[in-house]
């Protein structure tokens, strides 16, 4: 019986903890907030919806293969065979019917010389670039979730960096205000050491607002209530880390697709100027005939050679100075990317040889700062020499923060923009 309440009390006891942690915040990564904003993002569902409108567009490319096939009806009166231009074909359209007739007309092309072939091709190209433009709408809502998720990092580390500074201030006043009261000190040091614990308080004051603003923006993003998430440390690891080559980025792929399509289109426009092979079948009743007996058939079929039509010869002129336009425009995706590659190669280079020295800096930096406390402390040195080594501690400390942000912010902006 004591064991099962035992066992009993403790079930409670995880029960109760599961529900304490459930209510918990949850901690997200980098890649976390990536693909939430992904999810998040309206237009990248707008052009999701583009892409697959664009797709079906191959459906109907491929309607070139297949017959078209109408109930045709017509009635006329007057003079007979004087109604053909509305267009009706078959046995309903034969000069030779007289009052009602109606049946079912097939046309069918037998070959069309690429016509068809072309287009299916343009419509599979059309779709690709409406792949690729959602992948560069998405490549927008990440990097917008990047950059606002390493400055809400930032803005909390550099609170905590003043909110720790304020501490070292704070025990530096309460010091010499004992120093003071016994007339070791001058009062200015008193004022001195208030003003710099002023400084400290407004600093992680300002940052923790700063953060607040932040994580308000990045739950928007992200899609998530501001207190139900926290976001990890500038030096966590992720997936953004490694090297993407800029022949995966998404505005070359979908340079690419867009020459294709213009390619396509040349072809297609050059195929108007051979000639196609149709044939029109028909079945059906008509009431009377004239000249002719009555048949309830007809088949034929047609051969048909463009000589000369402008709409044509300037549409293939049109077609290939966009061909050329858009060969030009894979050659300055090319160097766009090699531009912006280059661009953060420097940051993240630079970054890291600043931080090299930050490093061994923020530790002269420390040590500084307690040799001059000590000093002080000991009345062997002067207030001002205590309120420059805090200056630099907390300068160093910032600007560390400052060149990991950069590198960070760098690096996933480069592996962003070539397709990670």
């Amino acid at each position: 019986m004591n064991k099962n309440l035992i066992r009993y009390f403790f079930s409670l006891i995880s029960f109760y903890a599961s529900l304490l942690n459930a209510n918990q915040p949850k901690m997200i990564s980098l890649e976390e907030a990536l693909n939430l904003a992904e999810q998040n993002s309206y237009a990248i569902a707008v052009s999701q919806y583009q892409a697959l409108a664009e797709k079906k567009g191959i459906l109907i490319a491929r309607a070139g293969y297949f017959p078209v096939v109408n109930f045709e009806m017509i009635d006329s009166w007057g003079f007979s065979g004087s109604s053909g231009w509305i267009g009706v074909e078959g046995l309903m359209g034969s000069p030779y019917r007289k009052e009602l007739s109606g049946g079912l007309v097939a046309r069918q092309v037998i070959y069309d010389f690429g016509r068809t072939e072309y287009d299916i091709k343009k419509s599979r190209y059309q779709a690709e670039s409406a792949k690729q433009n959602t992948k560069v709408t998405a490549y927008d809502a990440k990097l917008l979730a990047l950059v606002t998720y390493y400055d809400y990092t930032q803005y909390q580390e550099l609170e905590n960096i003043w909110h720790e500074l304020s501490k070292e201030a704070d025990i530096i006043t309460k010091e010499v205000k004992k120093f003071v009261n016994t007339g070791q000190r001058s009062i200015v040091d008193k004022y001195l050491s208030e003003i710099q614990l002023e400084e400290a308080k407004k600093s992680a004051a300002f940052f923790a607002e700063k953060a607040k603003g932040a994580k308000r923006e990045l739950s928007i993003i992200i899609g998530l209530n501001e207190n139900t998430f926290h976001c990890q440390h500038l030096v966590e690891k992720t997936n953004l880390q490694k090297t993407y080559d800029l022949t995966s980025s998404p505005f070359l792929a979908k340079a690419r697709a867009d020459l294709k399509i213009a390619e396509a289109t040349l072809a297609r426009e050059k195929a108007d100027i051979m000639p196609k092979i149709v044939s029109v079948a028909s079945i059906g009743a008509m009431e009377k005939t004239h000249i002719v007996d009555k048949k309830g058939y007809s088949f034929g079929i047609g051969f048909i050679m463009p000589l000369y039509d402008l709409r044509v010869v300037g549409g293939i002129k049109k077609a290939r100075e966009v061909l050329s336009a858009k060969s030009e425009e894979v050659a300055a995706q090319v160097q766009y990317l090699e531009e912006m590659n280059a661009k953060y190669d420097t940051i993240i280079n630079s970054s890291l040889v600043k931080l090299e020295h930050l490093n061994r800096e923020l530790a002269l930096a420390k040590e500084g700062f307690k040799i001059a406390k000590h000093r002080y402390f000991a009345l062997e040195g002067p207030i001002i020499d205590v309120r420059e080594a805090f200056k630099d501690l907390a300068q160093t400390s910032i600007e560390i923060e400052d060149a990991n942000l950069n590198l960070q912010k760098s690096r996933g902006a480069k592996n962003l923009l070539n397709g990670a």
